[in-house]
């Protein structure tokens, strides 16, 4: 039986072309003359054109093979197809419902959102006991000591126990700050080196001060608990509160750049994570440094406690009384420092349109005195920064996303200053038009301020938020000037005040 060649130009298939063979002869016996090879044949896929052999008259049956692309494009869709049904089973039976006809493969499935991070549970605050004198040395062997003890007498040694206690638990916390606070964040780089600087300020100049009074205490401190005489070592003790001078002083710019980064995404964690640690006490970074500025105006308080039941030892009374005036006057310079300072921060946020503007007042200003929002006739919001040398009106600004303020008009100096309190009813607001119309509007809370000589400059009528607001403001400039001037009720309100 000789095989027919068949030629075929599509090479996506290659066929062959098996001859029908007749089993039987005419009479219906098997062919003698018949051999059947059953060995299988390999068939060469030629590049384009398929042969196929075979007699033309012969009935022939064909059977079409894949080539080999094919074969490996329908494997890898079955392994995808298994793959994907190992993952989203239902996601591709979906797929299928869909689209019954023909095959598709399903998208690899989306990766699942990362969830956002959840705080752990916080932990128990580490609260501090407050636990008295009496409480910590009136058992065992010091029952008939305290028995000894008149009321007087116990009314000081607590007096020097609150003393004692509260310079060891603020010892504490300021370790805490420089240790798992400060040094962190150097070490994490949350923070530059300068900001870190300006946030703690001299805060390992303070630990040495509550280090040493704590130590002079523990060594006046008898085996029964009592501690008879600590004027001496109190007083000789307060000229070291002098460091609290500086660390007051920075209490403005630490503020504001605890303000400006305790928004960021890291310091905000690193913060809440502190903040939940039993260490804190639930407090956060701020109140812990500020506990130490309340700490330092609290003491004379304490040691006036001590000298009130100091009654028989006079060395010890006069002892205390000086350290008491000592430290008064370390406050004061902490207090005129810390003015200084928020004089300088407040200069610093003003920005001026004219050269006009920058008057030598601003400058020879050493007080802040206070600041504030105001309204003028118009509704617009200004503020008001008054200095102890001149007044300044401003408009609220951004500056490289910084919060600053543009001076408004010409700074009023405080020797050149005249305030007028206007009564509620006199003055109209809206604009130039609605002034003078029928039925307007008319203010309330509201301050005139301008110069002396109002030919230098112009005047500014400002209202304040409400009466406590402007009783506020009045008392504040009477720290400043004289010039002030309490306009009386006019009988017609109606007329527009000139």
């Amino acid at each position: 039986m000789t095989p027919n060649k068949v030629t075929f130009a599509d090479d996506s298939q290659d066929c062959l072309i098996e001859p029908e063979v007749k089993m039987k002869g005419a009479d219906g016996a098997p062919r003698s003359d018949l051999t059947v090879d059953l060995k299988p044949k390999k068939r060469r896929n030629s590049g384009s054109d398929v042969e196929i052999s075979g007699d033309e008259n012969e009935n022939c049956r064909i059977r079409f093979l894949s080539v080999r692309q094919k074969k490996s494009k329908r494997s890898l869709l079955r392994v995808s197809t298994s793959l994907v049904n190992l993952i989203s089973p239902g996601r591709h039976h979906q797929k299928q419902q869909q689209d019954p006809d023909g095959f598709k493969v399903p998208c690899s499935p989306s990766r699942q959102p990362t969830s956002p991070y959840k705080p752990p549970q916080p932990s128990p605050a580490k609260r501090r006991q407050q636990v008295s004198w009496v409480d910590s040395f009136a058992g065992g062997q010091n029952a008939n000591t305290l028995s000894a003890f008149s009321h007087v007498d116990i009314k000081r040694q607590e007096a020097i126990y609150e003393l004692y206690q509260g310079e060891k638990d603020m010892l504490e916390d300021l370790a805490n700050v420089a240790k798992l606070y400060r040094d962190t964040l150097v070490t994490l780089g949350l923070m530059t080196a300068s900001d870190v600087c300006t946030l703690f300020g001299n805060i390992d100049n303070l630990i040495p001060v509550h280090r040493d009074l704590l130590d002079r205490l523990e060594a006046q401190r008898k085996p029964d608990g009592t501690s008879m005489s600590v004027g001496k070592e109190i007083l000789e003790w307060t000229n070291k509160l002098s460091a609290y001078v500086t660390f007051c002083a920075n209490q403005i710019k630490a503020k504001e750049i605890f303000d400006e980064k305790k928004n960021e995404p890291a310091l905000n964690d690193f913060y809440q994570r502190c903040q939940a640690s039993p260490f804190s006490r639930k407090l956060d970074l701020w109140s812990l440094l500020d506990g130490a500025r309340g700490r330092f105006v609290k003491y004379p308080l304490l040691i006036r406690s001590i000298a009130k039941y100091t009654l028989n030892d006079r060395e010890e009374a006069e002892n205390l009384e000086q350290s008491i005036k000592e430290m008064e006057t370390i406050i004061q310079e902490a207090d005129e420092a810390t003015g200084l300072a928020r004089c300088e921060h407040a200069k610093s946020l003003l920005i001026y349109l004219y050269d006009d503007q920058r008057v030598s007042a601003i400058q020879d200003s050493q007080a802040f005195v206070c600041s504030g929002c105001m309204k003028n006739t118009k509704g617009s919001k200004l503020h008001v920064f008054l200095f102890d040398k001149v007044l300044l009106v401003s408009r609220s600004c951004t500056q490289s996303g910084k919060q600053m303020y543009q001076i408004y008009r010409q700074p009023i100096p405080t020797a050149e200053l005249l305030v007028q309190d206007l009564p509620d009813g006199e003055v109209k607001l809206g604009s130039f038009r609605n002034a003078f119309g029928q039925g307007g509007l008319t203010g309330k809370n509201v301050i005139r301020l301008s110069f002396m000589d109002t030919e230098k400059g112009q005047t500014h009528t400002l209202i304040a938020n409400d009466e406590h607001d402007k009783r506020q403001w009045m008392q504040a400039f009477h720290k400043v000037t004289s010039n002030i001037v309490v306009v009386p009720e006019s009988k017609n309100k109606d007329k527009p005040s000139s």
